[in-house]
């Protein structure tokens, strides 16, 4: 015989019957149209019909699970309950994988109870809970700060014709010292020697002094009731100061819990960091968990040095409210003063009236003057305690008010939205035009080709061993070197059909195109893979008696690689011995070549690193099965 008899042989085997020729053809079919049902689309519309319950109540928690509807993922079940338990108890019982319980006290921290035990889904049912938290505070903090600038700007407008007012203030205030001074310098003019001489001039005297104090009267009436509406601006004032310095502490508050809650995060991240990744700090997990440690540190500095102006507007909306308050006492006071001011003065236009109708009593006059001239001093003198105090206080008032205009306009040119999200992050992905069933192609035709290569390099080396015609075919002048060969490449020609089979039907089916320039390199690697586990598959031929004992091997050897090749288990994931194996495994370095090969489309030096290793397998395979096969021919 010679190889191409032995070739021809054993292909006349698979094709004698029909059903095998069918298998060999449709195996790949069917498992590429399953799988390829299951994950086509998979990475667009993300998980799906994941059961939800929720329990309390408050406008937030309908908003919540509002959003929570839109994202089409979950089906929710809302529990009439304000006990927490009873929708822990749902998630352990299983009725739910996740459960929300939304406190009717919006102060309180809701609760999220995960199903851990869904290991895939439980970090995408965490992750979209958060990134729904986030997005939801940023709206409420947005929104807050966004009504807060408009009334800070309304508050801005407010304070010019408060300033205004004060300066009314300031003049109404020097007008009235002026006629006062004008009154008390008329009074010291009066000399009581000369009174009998100059009685006509006294009248036109006294009735110019009654004028004079009926205009003070009328000047005291309007500087009242300009008092009067600076203590209603004032006390306006005083009011959105209260308001808005009430409301900027709940945001300080929530800003301190923020920074406390990132604080929490990062004492927790560190221990982790310090109890992992001491040994081995080098690790990837590590490095991304040092980077977040980072992150979440950097994200603390920024919200202190964002919110800063923020704590200094609430400390300067305190001054003001306590300034504005001091201010309101004072402008009561000065209207009291003011009403016995114009006390004083209508009794001193009582006094002019009586003077002038008792004239002629000039002891009576000179007596009435000098109780006058001893009420216009204590009047001056407290008018003029009244104007220093007065000016002292608008002075301060309108320093308060160019200092909280300073303020204001420093915060408000910052957008509410630099506050609100401080941090912002732009995710695209790198491969965005291929779908999942494109990722999983390679561990696809890394498994259905290890599991057939297997089962056919053992069942055939069996084959011709319990038959007895390995011993006749070596009889024949083919050596034990040619028949391995031949029947490697018999099996490798099957294995390289049903790669082409499962490409062809994912491309017909689920649109997987692979570039023409890649055909190349993916044949290479389907034919160097495939006959690496057709050299094991036939090592393995050689050790077991039977078929029965084959298909154990067989199956003992490949359902370990394939929970370790990274399929279904991440290697990030692994303990550090299990991870190393895996690595080490043919079926991990298939499946990296296949990924350089159909989606990151590296050279061949990068392919290069996989399949040498994967030769080395198959030659060894195939040196462990003629040895073994040489020593039973010999025996």
């Amino acid at each position: 015989m010679t190889i191409a008899s032995v070739i021809k042989k054993d292909l006349t085997i698979y094709t004698r019957h029909t059903r095998t020729v069918l298998l060999i053809f449709l195996a790949p079919i069917l498992i590429t149209i399953l799988i390829g049902s299951v994950f086509s689309g998979g990475a667009d519309q993300g998980l799906k019909d994941v059961r939800l319950g929720v329990g309390g109540g408050s406008q937030m928690g309908r908003e919540i699970i509002q959003e929570l509807n839109s994202s089409q993922m979950f089906l929710i079940t809302e529990e009439n309950t304000t006990d927490p338990a009873v929708i822990e108890e749902g998630v352990r019982s299983g009725r739910y994988s996740a459960g929300i319980f939304i406190p009717v006290d919006e102060t309180q921290a809701m609760k999220l109870y995960i199903d851990n035990s869904r290991v895939q889904i439980a970090p995408i049912i965490s992750t979209v809970f958060i990134t729904t938290i986030e997005k939801m505070s940023y709206e409420l903090t947005l929104g807050f700060l966004s009504r807060l600038w408009e009334e800070l700007d309304q508050m801005e407008a407010k304070l010019d014709p408060l300033q205004d007012g004060i300066a009314k203030i300031n003049s109404s205030i020097s007008s009235l010292n002026s006629s006062t001074a004008d009154v008390i310098s008329a009074l010291d003019e009066l000399n009581a020697t000369r009174l009998n001489a100059s009685v006509d001039e006294m009248k036109r005297t006294l009735e110019q002094m009654k004028v004079d104090l009926n205009r003070t009267a009328a000047d005291i009436n309007v500087t009242r009731q300009e008092i009067k509406q600076l203590d209603e601006n004032i006390d306006s004032i005083h009011n959105d100061a209260v308001l808005l310095r009430d409301e900027l502490e709940v945001v300080v508050n929530d800003i301190d819990a923020a920074d406390a809650a990132l604080l929490d995060l990062q004492t927790s991240l560190q221990q982790t960091y310090d109890l992992t990744c001491t040994i081995d700090p080098s690790r990837p997990q590590c490095t991304t968990l040092s980077a977040t440690i980072q992150q979440v540190q950097d994200t603390r500095d920024l919200l202190q040095e964002r919110t800063a102006p923020l704590i200094s507007l609430y400390d300067n909306l305190d001054n003001l409210a306590q300034t504005s308050a001091q201010l309101h006492e004072k402008l009561e006071m000065t209207d009291v003063r003011l009403q016995e001011m114009q006390k004083s003065i209508d009794n001193y236009t009582l006094e002019i009236s009586n003077i002038s109708e008792n004239i002629a009593d000039i002891e009576n006059v000179v007596i009435t003057l000098a109780d006058v001239k001893e009420q216009s001093a204590n009047t001056s003198l407290k008018l003029e305690q009244l104007s220093s105090g007065m000016a002292n206080s608008t002075a301060s008032l309108a320093l308060e008010i160019e200092k909280t205009k300073g303020v204001i306009n420093e915060v408000t040119t910052k957008s509410p939205t630099a506050i609100a999200a401080p941090v912002t992050m732009e995710m695209e992905q790198v491969f965005k035009d291929k779908s999942q069933l494109e990722f999983l192609m390679p561990g696809i035709i890394s498994i259905v080709l290890m599991f057939i290569s297997f089962m056919l390099a053992s069942i055939t080396i069996i084959q011709e061993r319990s038959q007895k015609t390995l011993v006749r075919t070596l009889l024949t002048p083919l050596s034990l070197e040619e028949f391995l060969f031949a029947k490697t490449f018999a099996l490798i020609l099957i294995a390289l059909l049903q790669g082409i089979i499962m490409v062809i039907v994912a491309f017909l089916l689920y649109g997987v195109l692979i570039p023409v320039s890649q055909w190349g390199a993916l044949f290479l690697v389907i034919l160097v893979y495939s006959a690496s586990f057709i050299g094991i598959g036939m090592a393995l031929a050689t050790l077991a008696d039977s078929e029965n004992t084959a298909m154990l091997l067989s199956l003992v050897l490949s359902i370990p690689m394939l929970f370790l090749c990274g399929m279904f288990f991440p290697f990030e994931t692994m303990p550090p011995l299990m991870a190393w194996l895996g690595n080490a495994l043919p079926i991990t370095m298939g499946i990296r070549a296949l990924d350089s090969v159909l989606i990151y489309q590296q050279g061949s030096d990068v392919l290069l690193g996989y399949l040498m290793p994967l030769l080395g397998y198959g030659v060894a395979g195939l040196g462990l099965a003629y040895v073994l096969l040489r020593r039973e021919v010999m025996g």
